[in-house]
């Protein structure tokens, strides 16, 4: 494990500042790849019918025809009352096919309980026997206007994810996006082929799971670094983790969920160093942090040993050669937010003009952002030939990123 890239090779001595990306990486191997105990929670209910109930049909004939049978799913849906239509059930060629039939016959009436719906599908988890090397999901379709319970009252607790389809147009998707709130790493979006094939594919080639980076300033309260030179280290936001500190100690727990394989996942470390000319050596290597990493494969967790982010601080520093590229990392960050809320505005009412305007507005942030960051990334020869390729529409060359070492 190791720290990926610096923003620059050197310190000042004097009070400054310190950018670093650390950057981790799931084995590609299927090996380790392990079950899903996927339970689908279906609306049922009056509101769901014609061109709803198609969409949650599809949906769920997409879901059953990814699944292996190395994978279960059990099927709950819910109106007035929610029922288990069957337990979790391997995904064999003749449980596909009952389950099927099952969807196929699937009809709307009653009234709207979302809670109990949800309460059911944890139960199924709950009760679940066989454990070891399976992952516990709950995908819930519906369009979201409940009529009776609350939804939102449902605590799935820290350790199961929720994610949540909308069914077209009307469906409220602040219910929604408020349900998988409640859950780690919870995602909301409408119930689309791509959608659903794009997180199924996360899902079904998992290899790690719970995974969490800590990363441990030596402060003055350290024992074994009295002379320090970090006075803060502050992680940069990101919205494909979660993150906390410490008050007492300044540790920072990184959460990132599950890895598939393959997959890369980078943070930002932004870290403040202080005034180090009173030492009288004219340069030397600051030890910042300890970085550290754990995660669970196959029910068995895995601790990675402990390696150090330093830098050579010296009375004459190098400039942050790497500075703007680590400051593109951080911004392509943010609009990751806006983007999902064009596409939760986008699948509004017909008719909802407000919602459009709104939408047309996100989208008008997004392209002015896009073009900002292509003028931070794009290495330029001269200003005149910025200002050439701009009036041309022709992009200039990018410098190819240097090689990064993974962790």
């Amino acid at each position: 494990m190791e720290p990926v890239r610096y923003s620059k090779d050197e310190a000042a001595l004097t009070a400054d500042t310190l950018t670093v990306e650390v950057e981790m990486k799931a084995e590609s191997s299927s090996a380790v790849w392990e079950g899903l105990d996927l339970v689908a929670v279906l609306d049922v209910s009056g509101r769901v019918y014609r061109k709803k109930m198609e969409y949650m049909k599809e949906a769920m004939m997409l879901v059953m025809r990814k699944l292996s049978p190395v994978d279960r799913l059990s099927i709950v849906t819910f109106s007035d009352v929610a029922t288990r239509l069957c337990p979790l059930r391997c995904m064999t060629p003749g449980a596909q096919d009952d389950l099927v039939a099952l969807v196929n016959g699937l009809e709307s009436s009653g009234s709207t309980n979302i809670r109990a719906g949800l309460e059911t599908g944890l139960t199924v988890i709950a009760d679940r026997v066989n454990t070891k090397g399976r992952v516990p999901k709950i995908f819930l379709f519906s369009d979201g206007h409940q009529t009776s319970g609350d939804a939102r009252q449902v605590d799935p607790g820290r350790a199961l994810v929720i994610y949540t389809f909308g069914l077209g147009r009307g469906t409220d998707h602040r219910l929604m996006i408020d349900v998988t709130e409640k859950s780690p790493f919870g995602a909301y979006s409408s119930a689309n082929r791509w959608s659903i094939s794009q997180l199924l594919g996360r899902l079904l080639t998992a290899v790690a799971h719970d995974v969490v980076l800590t990363i441990t300033p030596h402060t003055p309260e350290d024992e074994d670094h009295h002379d320090v030179d970090t006075i803060v280290a502050v992680v940069a936001s990101g919205t494909n983790f979660r993150q906390a500190t410490d008050a007492a100690t300044g540790v920072i727990n990184i959460f990132f969920g599950s890895l598939s394989a393959g997959e890369e996942r980078r943070v930002v470390v932004n870290f403040t160093l202080k005034d180090s000319l009173c030492r009288p050596e004219m340069k030397y290597w600051a030890s910042l942090a300890e970085v550290s990493s754990a995660f669970t494969i196959k029910g068995s967790t895995v601790i990675t040993g402990s390696q150090s982010i330093q830098i050579l601080r010296t009375r004459t520093a190098s400039p942050q050669l790497g500075r703007r590229q680590l400051e593109a990392v951080i911004d392509r960050r943010r609009p990751d937010h806006d983007i999902e809320q064009v596409a939760v505005r986008a699948d509004g009412k017909d008719g909802d003009n407000e919602a459009l305007d709104d939408g047309q507005l996100l989208l008008n942030r997004l392209h002015a952002e896009l073009l900002r960051l292509t003028e931070t990334v794009v290495h330029v020869g001269s200003d005149s030939y910025l200002e050439q390729a701009k009036n041309s529409g022709k992009a200039p060359p990018r410098r190819r990123a240097p090689p990064t070492m993974r962790i």
